[in-house]
């Protein structure tokens, strides 16, 4: 508060010479502003003196904090010439700091930018070749790295004393203990996840409550999205304890279904509908051939079994759905061509007439 005071005295008694020094301060402002794109392009192109690629040199992960870090030095210097009175300048001094901290941790934290130059080196090393999860998962952590560490700065460039805070929080710990050991679990079991890659981003997982899409793997939790268009948020604790099957892995998947025909159906009728099913099943572009199974497996008392199985290489889920159905109307086609109904399911009702009951 009374560095404000200060510099609202300062206004208040405002001369020739200071509204002089005003201009001269904005002046030197809106030049730095303006230059802030060139001086940048220049200290980039002096370390990348072999890159001609203009866009390449501003994509550089330290272009834009640097032109923000003259923008900053702009307005600190067209301040000195405004001569503030000294209470003023050092709460700007600190300011000016903090903000340096913060714009130099920003250009650090772009290094690990999942489309920097050094990203993609870590990404083609042989361990994490391929699992732009994991790669991703590194860059998160290095920048939590970075800005904790340009937090500890601000706080000491605040004097605040440090060795208070980690006393207090000694203090504290078998709270903080306890409520950090669930953001533990999840962070091991992100590792671990990361690390096996049992299921990685886009992959099509089961779980034991939830199917889905995987659209993000986290620190602490898992995001799939589902056949209804909803994203299911899992903790990497429990997804990792659970089994999950992972339909992006496999080369094939199984379909089959079975079907009752109704009990007076005739043998002769039967051998039709079996040799007609296995013709069109094996006539299906989508179906793997030689993995069809069309049998009369047995004979119930409430109708007679067909058991249809197959194979297909169609592994996308909203496809798979697709050649089922497709596979389904076929084979109703097949059935209801030959006049067959399925058979309906049938209880036996014993009614027990009054003469029973008086006999």
């Amino acid at each position: 508060m009374k560095q404000i005071r200060s510099v609202i005295e300062f206004f208040q008694n405002m001369t020739q010479e200071k509204m002089i020094d005003i201009c001269i301060a904005l002046a030197i402002m809106i030049i730095m502003t303006l230059l802030s794109g060139i001086l940048s392009y220049c200290i980039i192109k002096i370390f990348k003196w072999k890159e001609k690629n203009k866009k390449k040199i501003k994509a550089n992960a330290f272009y834009h904090p640097l032109k923000a870090a003259f923008i900053v030095l702009g307005v600190y210097l067209g301040v000195i010439i405004l001569d503030l009175p000294a209470d003023a300048m050092v709460f700007i001094r600190k300011a000016l700091q903090i903000t340096l901290i913060l714009i130099g941790a920003k250009g650090i934290a772009n290094i690990f930018e999942p489309n920097s130059i050094l990203m993609r080196k870590i990404q083609k090393t042989n361990r994490i070749s391929g699992n732009e999860t994991l790669a991703n998962f590194i860059g998160k952590i290095a920048k939590v790295i970075i800005y904790i560490g340009a937090g500890i700065l601000i706080l000491a460039e605040l004097d605040i004393n440090l060795n208070g805070l980690i006393t207090g929080l000694g203090l504290g710990s078998v709270v903080i203990a306890l409520a950090a050991q669930d953001v533990a679990k999840n962070l091991f079991g992100g590792a671990a996840i990361l690390l096996d890659k049992p299921f990685v981003v886009g992959d099509w997982i089961q779980t034991t409550e939830y199917e889905g899409t995987v659209v993000d793997i986290t620190f602490r939790s898992t995001r799939l999205k589902t056949t209804d268009d909803t994203i299911v948020t899992i903790q990497n604790a429990k997804l990792s304890e659970e089994t999950v099957v992972n339909f992006a892995k496999i080369e094939k998947r199984r379909y089959s279904i079975n079907l009752k025909l109704p009990l007076q159906t005739n043998s002769e009728t039967i051998e039709t509908i079996l040799n007609r099913l296995r013709f069109v099943l094996n006539h299906n572009k989508d179906i793997m051939k030689d993995t069809i199974t069309v049998e009369c497996n047995s004979i119930l008392t409430d109708g007679i079994n067909i058991m249809i199985a197959m194979y297909t290489d169609i592994i996308p889920y909203n496809d798979f759905l697709k050649f089922r159905t497709n596979v389904n109307e076929t084979i109703l086609n097949v059935i209801e061509s030959e006049g067959v109904r399925l058979a309906n399911p049938s209880q036996d009702l014993y009614v027990k007439t009054v003469e029973e009951n008086k006999s």
